[in-house]
């Protein structure tokens, strides 16, 4: 979905009968639902992956960085392939990619191997991020579209909720290969379900492609974020700064590059309206918070608690649980007095989840279960109205394709959260190159108060953000 992406309709495709238009949410479903597993599956065991590798923890944070960077980087790209006439073709070869790269990682014998393959995985993913959200808006009648995707969000917050517990059974009874391993029959089912719901392509067009523009974000991505984890935890050495030197120049070049562009990845003057600016830096906060709190918690659970990996996963399941039980019906409650009221309370709950972490002590349990429980509300509470913030401030002449805008900041928020929450903590416990396995509970602590505290900061910044902006009463085609 490139920035300035429409996405086309053709009335004569859409799905009629309730059967076909019933399988059509179930491919969906079943996409967003191994997307919701995969982010928290993998988290509960990093703490294993580190152990099986001898690792550090900014090291075994890239098996998640590296997978929402792919994201981040691609989605813009695939969602203009997919919206240029091959929606099928970028969801079923997203569902086999994904599929497959599962099964590679799962049979991976070194870090750098997996690491490779996740990040193969991450370019399936992306190319379901951006298709299953589009078969709804393709393929089913217009009255159907708000149902569709309360049953694809249904999918991934199942997805989201099973993910800590499954994968907690599966490390400590057997390998944590193996949660790589249960992607494998889902996706073969997928497939086959969507060879015969999806409708079949028409002609491919791929008029305006904005190669180059996509190819300098993705770079200067990769190599601002490698900066963002390396340097806290490793210090600025030779490899930070030619990093540092290429995002810097890279985004130069991005720039110009899209000021000349006819269909740019990303319309540079959107970022000159104040109020969606804010919107935006405060989704990307959220989504990072969240995400490294989701990184370092599991490490707490057993480091700290002595737990187990089917413990962890158990405690883990307390903030999906909490984002269950609003997101269903928060959304109604936005539509009725607005998304800003949420949005707030939303940054309000993210900075008591951040300051329980940043003071938390392994003897209190409670502080533990408060935390977890806040993680859960702040999302449940906000990651709609959150992301609708961003959109209702988006000019009317580019709302339709404003969606693919939102999946990137969201994807680009997670993967910078997972490095700098890693760096961070690195650079708190002085543990840079250390096996975390064989830190000191002190020497741990020490690097998880550190890494949180950076949390609440972020947590006020989005706070005021949330509490400047206001609801959008009318066109806002001027950004005010």
């Amino acid at each position: 979905m490139s920035g300035d992406r429409v996405v086309t309709r053709d009335e004569s495709r859409v799905i009629q009968d309730r059967r076909g238009q019933w399988m059509l949410m179930a491919v969906m479903a079943a996409a967003m639902f191994l997307d919701g597993m995969d982010g928290t599956i993998v988290n509960v065991v990093l703490p294993e992956i580190s152990d099986s590798f001898g690792t550090d923890a900014g090291t075994t944070s890239w098996v998640v960085t590296v997978y929402f960077l792919m994201m981040a980087g691609l989605i813009l790209i695939f969602g203009k392939v997919a919206d240029g006439g091959a929606i099928k073709r970028v969801f079923i070869g997203g569902m086999a990619v994904f599929a497959v790269s599962s099964l590679l990682c799962g049979l991976s014998t070194t870090l750098p191997i997996l690491l490779a393959f996740r990040a193969v995985q991450g370019v399936g993913a992306a190319m379901l991020a951006v298709s299953a959200f589009m078969l709804c808006v393709k393929f089913l009648p217009k009255s159907m579209a708000a149902f569709a995707l309360s049953v694809g969000i249904l999918g991934m917050s199942i997805g989201c909720a099973m993910g800590p517990a499954v994968g907690g059974v599966l490390s400590e009874l057997m390998s944590w290969h193996l949660v790589f391993f249960i992607n494998v029959p889902i996706g073969a089912f997928a497939i086959l379900l969507a060879m015969r719901a999806v409708p079949g392509d028409g002609e491919f067009t791929a008029k305006g492609f904005d190669i180059k523009g996509a190819a300098l974000l993705f770079v200067s991505m990769v190599c601002g974020l490698y900066v963002l984890e390396s340097a806290p935890s490793h210090g600025f050495d030779t490899v930070s700064a030619v990093c540092l030197a290429i995002f810097a120049v890279g985004m130069v070049l991005f720039v110009m590059v899209e000021r000349r562009s006819a269909d740019p990845v990303i319309k540079l003057r959107l970022f000159r309206l104040p109020r969606l600016l804010a919107a935006i830096v405060t989704m990307v906060i959220i989504n990072m918070c969240y995400m490294g709190c989701i990184y370092l918690i599991p490490y707490y659970l057993q480091i700290e608690m002595g737990m187990g990996s089917i413990a962890s996963g158990s405690y883990l399941l307390i903030p999906a649980v909490s984002t269950l039980a609003f997101c269903v019906w928060i959304g109604r409650l936005a539509d009725k007095y607005g998304n800003r009221p949420f949005a707030i309370v939303s940054c309000v709950v993210m900075l008591a989840s951040m300051l329980v972490f940043a003071f938390i002590d392994p003897d209190a349990v409670w502080m533990l279960i408060l935390g977890l429980v806040c993680m859960g509300v702040m999302w449940g509470i906000g990651g709609g109205p959150v992301s609708s913030r961003m959109l209702e401030n988006v000019p009317d002449e580019d709302r339709p394709s404003s969606s693919s805008l939102n999946s990137f900041f969201i994807y680009f928020g997670c993967a910078a959260g997972t490095a700098m929450f890693a760096g961070l903590f690195g650079m708190g416990s002085g543990s840079s190159g250390q096996d975390i396995a064989g830190l000191t509970g002190e020497v741990f602590l020490e690097g998880f108060h550190f890494a949180m505290v950076f949390g609440v900061v972020l947590s006020v910044v989005a706070l005021v953000l949330s509490w400047v902006v206001n609801e959008r009463k009318a066109s806002c085609g001027d950004g005010e």
